[in-house]
């Protein structure tokens, strides 16, 4: 992550139905879903909603409820530490050390699907997943990096402006 350049990622789970996006850690760690913006918060939300309003499981005409917590009243999107506080995610990990913008996607219900149930969860997801990795030349930059004009405001890190090595999506 160090090395390449990259700035758009996101890690796949399943057992929920919803897209978190940083910080996953909240401020205090014995206060729970505590909300954690980063600087960016407007462009992760963004991100989140993207991938959760394409997936008709997430956020559909009737969205699926997998456990206790209905994230379709989100959107299909959560702030990580709001539901719940992981401490060194890569979400965060990435955000911080790095010029990636990373979301966490819990694909489904199920932490392991049937082998019969793949061909609809990649229908559920497909869309979701072209929409959310086209986000990366949203920027007006050159080889699908984002350009100057990009969304970007992390701390005055530039993120628009990532070298002549180039950026990985």
């Amino acid at each position: 992550m160090q090395r390449y350049p990259f700035v758009l990622s996101a890690n796949l789970h399943g057992g929920e139905l919803v897209v978190t996006y940083p910080f996953d850690m909240s401020r205090t760690y014995w206060k729970a879903r505590e909300l954690t913006p980063t600087p960016d918060d407007g462009v992760f939300r963004w991100l989140a909603t993207v991938y959760a309003a394409a997936n008709p499981a997430m956020a559909g005409a009737r969205p699926r409820r997998c456990h206790h917590d209905d994230f379709a009243r989100f959107g299909g999107v959560i702030n990580g530490a709001r539901w719940h506080t992981v401490a060194g995610s890569m979400n965060d990990f990435s955000y911080l050390h790095t010029n990636c913008f990373e979301i966490t996607v819990e694909l489904s219900c199920d932490k392991f699907p049937h082998a019969s149930e793949l061909p609809h969860e990649w229908e559920n997801n497909r869309e979701s997943l072209l929409l959310f990795m086209e986000q990366v030349g949203g920027g007006g930059g050159t080889q699908g990096c984002p350009g100057p004009s990009a969304e970007r405001g992390r701390r005055g890190a530039g993120m628009g402006e990532l070298g002549a090595a180039g950026c990985w999506g």
